[in-house]
């Protein structure tokens, strides 16, 4: 009976214990987690939906400007190319609005890393009932972000056939207008213009799969928790995009999965068999070498290949990006703002004389890149006194200042494609600096007790370690600008201002 009794007693530690594990095994999702790909996925959604109805929309203006123009050289032409053109962009816009999450995967279109690994986590914690916490708030709003993932995986796929039906469009009005001699000025620049648009659209399309493939640091940090729970790996191997394209057989990674396989000699001989290879030394060649050789063979054909499109103006031998309009472009207007904006500093120091001490000057720059050569920002600075020499050294504060300026890229005008002359900018830009005693701030509202500059110069730009992250490469600036006002300061300033700066 005693020995009935302990046998009992140690099934119900076991049960006890099991049930302790279980309960520890469950892990409690974050909702910063879930907020976090939620405000991802709908700014990408939000964005790729009113740019695409942007670039439509100017897309079919321009389309249908061509379609005027080529009607008064070619009518019947004109309208069996053109068609309806307004009804087939707002096609191509009800596609993309119309797009859902309702289905469970997708797997046409572009395979996208970092969305794959976010729908394959969501689907997998909706559904894994002894991994998440029971609440039934987490799996509605596990359930949403899959929803909002698939959706916008939707509208990516939709954006991909709108990007396919633009080059095919460019295509077919290209041989069109191939076949006209003495076209209009006209014709040319809105045909450009439409090139223009598209290439932009592709463009943006890359910045937003760029982003999406860039995770956070907390998403990074679930997903690879996620990956060290068995269940999950089992889970996204069978459902998740990646297994769909290259799907894996049930008992992979066993021995009973390499039943049936030929082996590498068997391999071997029947290539040998298959393709005739010549006897070398009284026996048959190589079949890895012989491939080798034809494969070297093929890349070189390709390499032809691909030089003949680059000179044909098919971008990239095939490529899947919108091919390069012959007009200029601007490679900053695809991305975001914030992108834009390039955030530095610059230090200057002056001499001291019998109005001032030994000064330097320190400010913080904005700019705002409106193309790749070419940008305008603004800046605060504040200048500190040093002392009369180094034996008597005194901080003071000594003025305040804002400032405006435009850099824009010096021309290579003798071609001589050398890094200096790739790295010279001209600058010019205007500040007003306050040098009196600050009683109180009413003081900053004469605009006679500031002093104005006016300065133009260059800038010499180069890389460089930043001195504030160790290992961070930024952008530095050395710049040497001449003041057209300094005969009318009192007391009077420098007419050369140098400065030394770098990107933050």
């Amino acid at each position: 009976m005693r020995s009935l009794l302990t046998a009992v007693f140690s099934l119900y530690l076991l049960i006890s214990h099991a049930q302790e594990r279980n309960a520890d095994s469950v892990i409690n999702i974050p909702g910063k987690y879930i907020g976090s790909v939620d405000d991802k996925v709908q700014f990408l959604d939000k964005q790729l939906t009113r740019q695409t109805e942007k670039y439509l929309n100017s897309l079919s203006k321009q389309e249908m400007q061509l379609k005027k123009h080529l009607s008064k050289i070619d009518s019947s032409k004109a309208a069996e190319i053109f068609g309806d053109v307004k009804k087939n962009y707002e096609n191509l816009s009800d596609k993309l609005n119309n797009a859902t999450g309702k289905f469970d995967k997708l797997t046409s279109g572009e395979f996208m890393a970092g969305l794959d690994s976010v729908q394959g986590s969501l689907a997998f914690l909706k559904d894994a009932a002894n991994i998440v916490s029971k609440t039934k708030d987490i799996r509605q709003k596990l359930g949403n972000s899959l929803n909002q993932a698939n959706q916008l995986q939707h509208k990516l796929k939709e954006a991909g056939d709108i990007q396919s039906y633009l080059q095919s469009r460019q295509q077919q009005i290209r041989e069109l207008l191939s076949q006209y001699t003495d076209l209009p000025k006209s014709v040319s620049k809105c045909f450009g213009k439409y090139q223009q648009q598209a290439y932009y659209y592709s463009q943006t399309l890359r910045e937003y799969k760029q982003l999406l493939n860039d995770p956070d640091k907390l998403v990074r940090k679930t997903l690879e928790a996620l990956q060290h729970i068995p269940a999950f790996s089992k889970f996204f191997s069978r459902y998740s995009m990646l297994a769909s394209l290259f799907p894996a057989p049930d008992n992979y990674g066993t021995p009973q999965a390499l039943v049936g396989l030929q082996t590498r000699s068997g391999v071997q001989q029947l290539m040998q068999q298959q393709l005739a290879l010549p006897a070398t030394g009284g026996a048959n060649a190589s079949p890895a070498g012989y491939l080798q050789q034809q494969m070297q063979q093929a890349q070189g054909e390709l390499s032809k290949l691909k030089d003949k499109l680059n000179q044909l103006g098919i971008n990239g031998g095939g490529s899947s990006d919108m091919a390069m309009p012959e007009s200029k472009i601007n490679p900053e207007k695809t991305k975001s703002v914030w992108k834009r904006i390039r955030l530095g500093t610059n230090i200057s120091t002056q001499r001291s004389n019998q109005y001032y001490p030994n000064r330097m000057a320190i400010a913080v720059t904005a700019a705002y890149k409106l193309s790749a050569k070419t940008q305008a920002g603004v800046g605060l600075s504040a200048a500190i006194g040093l002392g009369q020499s180094w034996k008597h050294i005194r901080l003071t504060g000594e003025s305040i200042g804002t400032r405006a300026f435009i850099d824009w890229k010096a021309p290579d005008l003798f071609r001589t494609n050398s890094r200096f002359m790739a790295s010279l900018w001209f600058t010019a830009g205007a500040e007003l600096n306050y040098n009196r005693t600050i009683e109180s701030l009413a003081v900053f509202k004469n605009y006679s007790n500031w002093t104005k500059s006016a300065l133009a110069g260059l800038t010499k730009k180069y890389s460089m370690n930043s001195p504030l992250k160790k290992g961070k490469k930024v952008e530095g600036a050395m710049s040497l600008s001449y003041d057209f006002l300094y005969s009318r300061h009192v007391p009077p300033t420098p007419a050369v201002v140098w400065r030394v700066g770098w990107g933050l």
